[in-house]
């Protein structure tokens, strides 16, 4: 059971949605959220996000089952009937939603409520299977972690918390077109229109380079959006965007698809830098 609970929900991705909440909590308050504020928030996120994950497989079941990376996946291997995911997903989202409104507060449930909308009917039902750019605008319900963190301790969403949803914003079309690159025969087997198979690698890495120059800036550009950012944070951000648009001009000279997996997985680990830094600046 516990395995097909990850198969469903994808923990991996779960987790960097988690990481992003962390930061805006601790810049929502001037002290220190509590360990039950902060538990409770990230267990309401967790199941909110694992219900769209859940609803997004409900969805995707006959192309999940013509994929080599996911026909495997509980629904199109058969170990679970689609009638059941379609309930789980709705009742663990009932269940996140009812979690954050009375443990935490309404604005903090409608983020995380919104978050899984976005993703179900803006990307996966409308955008994914019709144009190359799903990923930049279906995207938004990847960036509402800081919102969520902010909302969960000051009950409101301050300037410094829409700046965080812009960098993560920019972050995603390079993080997720570098993974695309890797799996573009996957998505042309399915008919999924991700701009490597809809407009070759050439586009794509070059597209990536300039997303991540976009995303460098307004890493940069939290420094002045929050006053309680000092030198370390501005050090800091310095040169992890060095090491990501160095990292991403490789790839746009390249093209190599194993390259673009490794980008893949540091543009995961350079967010998570960035995330932590900014909660260690802001109280320091």
């Amino acid at each position: 059971m516990f395995r097909l609970w990850n198969q469903l929900t994808k923990p991996r991705v779960t987790v960097l949605v988690l990481a992003t909440v962390l930061p805006g909590m601790y810049l929502g308050t001037n002290g220190y959220p509590s360990l039950w504020e902060i538990s409770i928030t990230l267990l309401g996120t967790y199941l909110m996000s694992s219900a769209s994950f859940i609803l997004n497989q409900y969805i995707e079941r006959e192309r999940d089952a013509v994929m080599y990376r996911t026909k495997q996946r509980p629904i199109p291997a058969g170990e679970i009937s689609p009638s059941f995911a379609l309930f789980l997903g709705i009742f663990v989202a009932i269940l996140a939603f009812g979690i954050l409104t009375y443990y935490i507060n309404l604005l903090t449930a409608v983020c995380a409520l919104s978050a899984l909308l976005l993703y179900v009917f803006l990307y996966t039902i409308w955008l994914k299977p019709r144009t190359e750019q799903n990923i930049v605008i279906g995207g938004i319900s990847g960036c509402i972690g800081p919102l969520i963190g902010y909302a969960a301790m000051a009950n409101t969403l301050p300037v410094p918390s829409w700046v965080l949803f812009l960098m993560i914003f920019l972050w995603t079309p390079a993080h997720f077109w570098a993974l695309a690159i890797f799996l573009k025969d996957d998505y042309a087997y399915a008919g999924i229109p991700m701009m490597p198979v809809v407009s070759g690698i050439q586009k794509t890495v070059n597209q990536i380079f300039l997303y991540a120059i976009a995303y460098s800036l307004s890493v940069i550009g939290f420094y002045f959006a929050d006053e309680r950012m000092g030198y370390l944070f501005l050090i800091s951000a310095m040169i992890l965007t060095v090491l990501i648009l160095t990292f991403a001009y490789r790839l746009k000279l390249s093209g190599d698809k194993l390259l673009a997996k490794r980008f893949f997985f540091f543009s995961i680990l350079h967010l998570f830098l960035v995330s932590l830094v900014i909660v260690i600046d802001s109280k320091i």
